[in-house]
């Protein structure tokens, strides 16, 4: 809104004052008097109708009419990507504001497009909308969580702002900002000593505010001192000078805390508290301006925290339905299809385990009946749970936890995964967290669910095909590919093939399994989502009970050949490393099985009498 005629003049000073109403009549006035500013007079226009008080134009709306009148008819390109032979330095600030737009609404990917268009003409422009430009695409990259990016237009800006050491003003207006954003790129970059030096330097800027403290916090949160980091959490200040609303936030990073201290419970409060506060800041933003209320709003970023945390808290039911909400704004993160299956998954286990009787004295007994030459002994069988198959789950009006949309989840994960053994060149987003790196060990956990699904679905033609590429694969974790060869046995045995389930299962076989496995377990998966960048670890499966349940099932295998005798040996040498409190209810009714079909009956009674539990 700049010029030399005062109608301009005028329409500008009533923008910067707020008047709203009063720059609309002039923009329109303007507008009928000149054709040759027609199509930056129909975008200040868009923006005043938008920040009036009374308006009800939502941010994706006013998006719809920015892109619309920048390009200056009715069918503009969406995004604001310039027709062939346009300036782009013409059209510098109609770009801006668009990339503007797709920044609050979160839509960082877009945003990025536009701004390093205008990053490689950023010479010809103002300086004024060259510094907005630079920070916003520092701000787009450090959201996106790319640092290398936003490495390269920091050093871009540090570089201007020294050529420019005449305007002091500058300098220092500018000087803060950088720090901030270095101890941000730093922190995403895990260099732990520059990120010290870049706080020490923020705090001598910008003394004790919020944002400095906030970032020493996530910087003590990186080293592992959480006590610390809790300290400074709790002695920032209530308020901050920008749009960010502070309590939510705490709360946010409170949870994150107590969710790596591996306290899920009190995490789980702290982001219901999260959820509420920043509730609170939308219902507070000014009424008519939609961007405030985006900027103040991180309600799907929390309900990913939530739902992890109700996950790992043992609220799989709650944690589905929060992590449902999520996938459609994160529907490229392959992650939170995993983990909308793992809480489906639990939400079936916990139904069919309230349907188990849990008022036996021993989980091999269900009940003894009868008396004298008539009593018998009823065996417990509910531990072997079979699943029902369920399509409710994909049905319009809602997904339902089943193990069939858990299957659906886990096959959308794996196609947003490159293919294996290829090295993607554009990393695998993570979004509301980091792009994930660690691929491996994602796609043989995705893998070896989806195989447990189709088991549970009593598919085991399925079940078969990720159980084997998730055993041949020598980058993936020890522990996951053991789980492969487990569940390609069962689906063996399902399907007739005991010989080669027996292979599977051989001692000879897992120990190949375990000197092939290439897999460095120093690798850590990135996987939380917070206000700043947090990390957390995905906990490592219990090779003790994998190799348990390998040994158990390969006596299974050995009954259904009717091998008794050696299924009796291999049993009682695993038996003779256990306590009686270690042996599982497999165990017992594997070895009850197998006396009573070699007819010692009262063998069997005797080690079901072993096995009863007294009731106080």
């Amino acid at each position: 809104m700049t010029g030399e005629e005062n109608p301009v003049a005028v329409a500008k000073v009533q923008f910067d004052e707020g008047r709203y109403d009063d720059c609309i009549a002039s923009l329109k006035a303007l507008a009928n008097s000149s054709t040759q500013l027609n199509s930056k007079i129909k975008h200040n226009l868009a923006i005043c109708q938008h920040l009036r008080k009374d308006s009800d134009i939502d941010l994706a709306q006013f998006l719809s009419t920015l892109t619309t009148r920048s390009s200056g008819k009715d069918g503009g390109n969406e995004g604001g990507e310039e027709e062939e032979g346009e300036d782009d330095v013409e059209r510098g600030v109609q770009l801006y504001n668009t990339a503007l737009i797709y920044y609050q609404m979160k839509n960082y990917p877009k945003a990025i497009v536009l701004l390093e268009k205008l990053f490689k003409v950023i010479e010809p422009l103002e300086e004024i909308l060259a510094y907005k430009i630079c920070f916003l695409l520092v701000e787009c990259y450090l959201s996106a969580y790319r640092p290398e990016n936003a490495a390269m237009v920091v050093y871009y800006l540090d570089t201007h702002i020294k050529s420019n050491s005449d305007n002091h003003t500058q300098i220092e207006m500018h000087k803060a900002r950088m720090h901030l954003y270095k101890t941000r790129l730093y922190a995403q970059q895990n260099c732990l000593k520059a990120c010290k030096r870049e706080i020490k330097n923020v705090l001598s800027v910008s003394g004790t505010t919020a944002s400095s403290l906030y970032l020493k916090s996530e910087f003590e949160y990186l080293r592992g001192n959480f006590k610390k980091s809790s300290k400074l959490l709790n002695s920032s200040p209530k308020s901050c000078p920008s749009k960010e609303h502070i309590p939510t936030l705490y709360y946010n990073n409170f949870g994150c805390l107590h969710f790596k201290m591996q306290k899920y419970n009190l995490g789980v409060f702290y982001m219901s508290k999260a959820l509420e506060e920043n509730c609170k800041a939308v219902k507070a933003a000014p009424p008519g301006c939609n961007s405030t209320i985006f900027t103040v709003n991180h309600h799907y970023q929390i309900l990913y925290n939530y739902g992890v945390m109700l996950l790992h808290a043992g609220q799989p039911r709650a944690a589905f339905e929060c992590l449902t909400q999520t996938c459609a704004m994160f529907a490229d993160n392959p992650r939170i299809w995993l983990r909308i299956a793992e809480s489906a998954i639990n939400t079936v286990k916990e139904e069919e385990a309230k349907n188990n009787i849990q008022s036996s004295k021993s989980v091999a007994v269900k009940a003894i009946i009868g008396s004298g030459i008539y009593r018998k002994t009823i065996l417990n069988t509910g531990f072997q749970t079979k699943f029902k198959k369920s399509t409710a789950g994909l049905l319009l009006e809602g997904p339902t936890p089943s193990l069939t949309f858990a299957a659906l989840c886990l096959n959308n994960a794996l196609e947003l995964l490159p293919p294996a053994g290829l090295v993607s060149q554009t990393p695998v987003s993570g979004l509301p967290a980091a792009p994930i790196k660690n691929l491996e060990m994602l796609r043989a956990c995705i893998l070896c669910n989806l195989s447990y699904v189709w088991l549970g679905l009593e598919d085991p033609i399925q079940a078969l095909s990720p159980a084997q590429q998730v055993a041949s694969q020598t980058s993936a974790p020890l522990s996951y590919r053991l789980l492969g060869h487990l569940y390609m046995a069962e689906a063996l045995i399902l399907l007739n093939r005991s010989s080669e389930a027996m292979s599977c299962l051989s001692p000879e076989t897992i120990e190949q399994v375990k000197e092939s496995t290439q897999y460095d377990s120093a690798k850590q998966s990135e996987e939380f989502s917070t206000s700043t960048p947090q990390r957390a670890r995905t906990p490592e499966l219990s090779l003790d009970d994998i190799h348990n349940t390998i040994i158990l099932n390969s006596v299974a295998v050995l009954c259904m050949r009717r091998d008794l005798n050696r299924a009796k040996r291999v049993l009682a040498q695993y038996l003779s490393t256990k306590n009686d409190s270690e042996v599982l209810p497999q165990a017992t009714m594997l070895l009850v099985y197998i006396e009573l079909k070699q007819g010692n009956t009262n063998a069997a009674l005797c080690i079901l009498k072993q096995q009863q539990q007294i009731n106080f």
